[in-house]
């Protein structure tokens, strides 16, 4: 007697949502799409509600490009509090230096080299 024909269906399983046929013990449907499991997901915690700052509406014409508005006034902490950075090495102070600005230098003044003959390159 030669093997049973069917015996090849016997690792295969139609999806509930859309009838398509899968291995049995898949996870998702190839072509729905629909998760068969619940394998795949994972536990997280509920997010904790957030506080929403009531805040004054601001009126939009306080941004107008026009002269006539007033500046809006605003309010910052302010604190006479000095901190003192200690340990670094960077030094970011400002000393005049003996050489121009490359904005002012001629163009016909710099020191270039000469460019490279790459044609005679043997490769």
């Amino acid at each position: 007697m030669g093997k049973d024909p069917l015996q090849l269906f016997a690792t295969i399983a139609a999806c509930p949502t859309c009838g398509c046929f899968e291995l049995k013990g898949s996870v998702r449907c190839s072509e729905c799409g629909t998760f068969h499991s619940g394998i795949h997901m994972e536990e997280r915690a509920t997010p904790t509600e957030t506080v929403h700052i009531e805040r004054e509406p601001v009126d939009p014409m306080a941004y107008s490009l026009s002269g006539s508005q007033a500046l809006p006034e605003e309010s910052f902490e302010e604190t006479e509090e000095l901190v003192h950075w200690g340990g670094g090495s960077s030094d970011f102070t400002m000393e005049d230096a003996d050489e121009p600005p490359l904005s002012r230098v001629d163009p016909d003044e710099l020191e270039l080299p000469d460019p490279e003959d790459l044609s005679r390159i043997d490769s």
